[in-house]
């Protein structure tokens, strides 16, 4: 009875010891996500994009512009945005949906970033979803949830973007959401359900970003094609079934003329001048198809690397071929899924970073597919070791947000538009020197914070702004006698003319 006991407690150590690496990997997940998450949600920096899409956002919920016709300023950077009085580069989905949080939390930064924590939260939670519907066979490696999380969340784009309140990154959450729901179908007797809330996902996908979000409707022929090769025909009819779903809804919608002009617009103005290479290129020569494709590669030369010392730790360990058929058809359907979905965006030489997003999530499913068999077996033979060393990176992650946190660096032109807003009233105009007057930089700032929109012509307008001006100009427009000067931060001043001393 004794040594069954000690027996009994020897087994339950090490099905402790065993499971630790879920655990530990999610702390050390966590840790890194926070890492470079947190200091950038409260440092007032932001891509110009994101403070753009933020200020739209925020108009809405004040009543300047609608769901329809959404109103960045009375100004715009872009000279491409002429083809109708509002904002159309964009179909409106997200901005109305944070228009609802301004609505509820007011003017204020922490919208933007509560919203981006919303949208992180739920591409986690989904990626974990879609990794356990598709590993079923071994239970050990579907409870790695963290696994699948980390390699997306390790690829810089991904890091850099999910702060930034980008389109790319919600839209990526419903085609997410959407894949997600269909592999819920495939599986379960409610398919009609799960297939019409998935092609719901898809519309609001495309009502966030365009065609790019539309790619979950051929996933059941990528699906069908890994798993199900004898019922192909059935997975041609799932893809044809979301297709005429998605084409019956967006018919629906297009027959509301707002939102007719809105997309129509949107669409010749952005899609079809982006495919004719009338809009911004990323350079002008060939090269510029194959962009994304270079930045890809640079984005996954980490994982790469870690191939690669999971390839020399197993082969020191005599862990070859560990990797099982369920990770090897998951690895197949993540690399074709995320060739669907970047290759269509090589034909455009309008191309960005952030236009990853979408396929990053399968990307990081496919490096967690083809290394998480390698891993759970130098796991079971390294297992203290192993735990050790993630628990000791997390600490080391933790350390460096805490010193991000206290060292952070502040947007100059956050704090310029900060001072602007207490002395010039919201909806008011500024005029810019010709030398910055189509400056993004300085645009999205000053309506995102100051609610300013930027002036042409310095008859439009009692205000101006100097970047750092000489002096010679300060007193220059002193002499006059038709300007106060005021001193803003970082050498700038603001000029307000008729306005008295």
């Amino acid at each position: 009875m004794a040594s069954n006991g000690i027996l009994g407690n020897n087994m339950k150590l090490k099905n402790a010891l065993v499971y630790k690496p879920n655990t530990a990997g999610w702390i050390l997940t966590i840790s890194f996500i926070s890492m470079t998450f947190i200091p950038r949600s409260l440092d007032d920096t932001m891509f110009v994009d994101g403070l753009a899409y933020a200020a739209i956002a925020r108009n809405m919920s004040h009543g300047l512009g609608s769901f329809w016709q959404p109103h960045f300023a009375d100004s715009f950077w872009l000279t491409f945005n002429n083809r109708c009085p509002f904002f159309c580069e964009h179909p409106p989905l997200m901005f109305g949906m944070q228009a609802a949080l301004f609505w509820l939390f007011g003017d204020t930064t922490f919208v933007e970033n509560f919203y981006n924590l919303l949208v992180l939260v739920a591409t986690v939670l989904l990626l974990s979803g879609v990794w356990r519907l598709l590993l079923r066979d071994n239970d050990f490696v579907r409870k790695q949830t963290w696994f699948p999380v980390m390699m997306w969340y390790g690829l810089r784009v991904v890091w850099w973007s999910m702060p930034n309140n980008l389109l790319d990154s919600t839209m990526a959450v419903f085609c997410l959401a959407s894949v997600c729901l269909q592999l819920k179908a495939f599986e379960k007797n409610r398919q009609t359900f799960y297939l019409l809330v998935s092609a719901g996902m898809i519309v609001c996908a495309g009502l966030t970003k365009g065609p790019v979000g539309l790619f979950p409707i051929a996933f059941p022929l990528l699906y069908g094609f890994v798993y199900e090769r004898r019922e192909l025909i059935t997975a041609l009819l799932r893809s044809l079934a979301l297709f005429l779903t998605v084409a019956l809804i967006f018919s629906m919608i297009l027959l509301n003329a707002p939102a007719w002009v809105l997309l129509s617009n949107y669409f010749e103005g952005q899609v079809v001048s982006a495919l004719l290479g009338h809009r911004e290129k990323v350079s002008n020569d060939w090269t510029a198809h194959f962009y994304l494709a270079r930045l890809l590669f640079f984005n996954i030369v980490p994982h790469l690397a870690i191939l690669l010392v999971l390839k020399l730790i197993g082969k020191r360990l005599k862990l070859e071929g560990t990797i099982r058929q369920s990770s090897k058809k998951l690895g197949a359907l993540a690399l074709l899924t995320s060739a669907l979905i970047v290759l269509p965006m090589l034909a455009s030489v309008k191309q960005g970073d952030y236009y990853l997003m979408p396929a990053m999530p399968f990307v990081g499913l496919f490096f967690a597919a083809i290394t998480v068999d390698v891993v759970q077996a130098i796991f079971s033979r390294i297992t203290v070791v192993s735990w050790t060393i993630m628990v000791g990176m997390s600490v080391l992650l933790v350390c460096t947000m805490a010193y991000k946190l206290l060292h952070q660096d502040r947007d100059p032109t956050f704090e310029i538009a900060n001072d602007l807003a207490q002395i010039i009233p919201s909806g008011s105009k500024i005029y810019l020197p010709a030398s910055i007057s189509m400056c993004s930089e300085i645009h999205t700032p000053f309506q995102r914070y100051a609610g300013l929109s930027i002036a042409f012509n310095a008859g439009e307008t009692d205000y101006s702004f100097l970047d750092n001006p000489e002096k010679c100009v300060l007193d220059s427009l002193r002499r006059t006698g038709e300007y106060r000067l005021t001193a803003l931060r970082h050498g700038a001043f603001l000029a307000v003319r008729g306005r008295e001393r």
